[in-house]
C-alpha cells in the first residue's frame, strides 16, 4: 500500500475510533522513532510490535526494511491492519504465539501500563527474542507531574491530563487509576529481575506537544524545541516516558 493510501485509511479509521491514542503519526512519534534508530538498524530484521494498534509503527518499520509482525487485543484494529499486513493477529501480550528465540526486535510502545501482567509481558518478550535481540520499551514515568490516562472518581471516568496524581501514595493512586500503571525507573528494573539482558540505552522522553504546536504554531514550536533540548539533559528523568533499549544475553 502506498503511503498516501495508508494515511487516507488511517484517517478514515480515526473518524470511527476518535479519542483512541496513537491513531495517527505525529511529530512526537516520529521523534521517538528517530531516537530508536540511533541504536537499532531495522533492515532485514524480524520485528514484533506488541500492542500494534492500527499499525502506524509497522508501516514505519516496513519502510526501514524490516520483516514486520504485530499483535493486539483489539479485534477491530487487528482487522484493519490485516488489510495491509498479513503477519498481524489478535493475541494477549502475556502469551505470544511465537517460538522462542525467533524475533530480532520486540517493540513495546506504551504497552506495559495496560496489560494484565507487565512482568509476564516482559518475560514473553525476552523469550521470543534471539540472543543479541533488542527489546525497545517506552512506558509512562511516575515522575512526570500529569496523569495522561485520566482518572476514575466513584466509577466516573474523567478524561484529561490530571496534575500531580502520579505523586500520590500508590494506594491512593491505584484507586484513581485502576485502568493503568505508572512507573519509576526502579519499578521497570524490578520487573526485569531474573532476565538476562544488557542495557544499550536509557533516558526519559518528554511529550511531543503536537496538539499545542497545531493550535498555537509559533509558541508550540518553541515549547517543542525547549523540551527536545531537555531530553538531552539529566532533567529527562522527569520526562513523560521511560525509554529503554535492552539486549538479550
Amino acid at each position: 500500500m502506498s503511503k498516501e493510501n495508508w494515511q487516507k485509511n488511517t484517517k478514515n479509521f480515526n473518524k470511527i475510533k476518535y479519542g483512541s491514542p496513537s491513531l495517527c503519526w505525529t511529530q512526537g512519534l516520529d521523534y521517538r522513532l528517530k531516537l530508536v534508530k540511533k541504536y537499532i538498524n531495522f533492515k532485514n530484521k524480524k520485528v514484533l510490535d506488541v500492542g500494534c494498534g492500527i499499525g502506524e509503527f509497522l508501516y514505519k518499520f516496513k519502510e526501514l526494511g524490516a520483516d514486520v509482525y504485530g499483535i493486539d487485543i483489539d479485534k477491530e484494529k487487528v482487522k484493519f491492519v490485516q488489510n495491509n499486513f498479513s503477519n498481524v493477529q489478535v493475541s494477549p501480550a502475556e502469551k505470544l504465539a511465537f517460538r522462542s528465540s525467533t524475533i530480532d526486535i520486540v517493540f513495546l510502545h506504551e504497552v506495559l501500563e495496560h496489560v494484565k501482567s507487565d512482568r509476564r509481558t516482559l518475560l514473553e518478550s525476552f523469550r521470543v527474542l534471539k540472543s543479541g535481540g533488542k527489546a525497545v520499551i517506552f512506558a509512562p514515568n511516575k515522575l512526570w507531574p500529569f496523569e495522561t490516562h485520566g482518572i476514575y472518581i466513584k466509577n466516573k471516568y474523567i478524561f484529561g491530563n490530571i496534575p500531580f496524581i502520579t505523586y500520590l501514595p500508590n494506594s491512593l493512586y491505584k484507586k484513581l487509576t485502576p485502568h493503568v500503571r505508572n512507573y519509576y525507573r526502579k519499578d521497570i528494573l524490578k520487573l526485569l529481575k531474573g532476565i538476562s539482558y544488557r542495557k544499550i540505552h536509557y533516558q526519559g522522553v518528554f511529550p511531543g506537544f503536537d496538539k499545542l504546536a497545531h493550535k498555537i504554531p509559533i509558541f508550540g514550536k518553541l515549547i517543542q524545541l525547549f523540551f527536545r533540548i531537555l531530553d538531552k539533559t539529566p532533567l529527562n528523568r522527569f520526562g513523560l516516558s521511560h525509554f529503554f533499549i535492552l539486549e538479550k544475553i
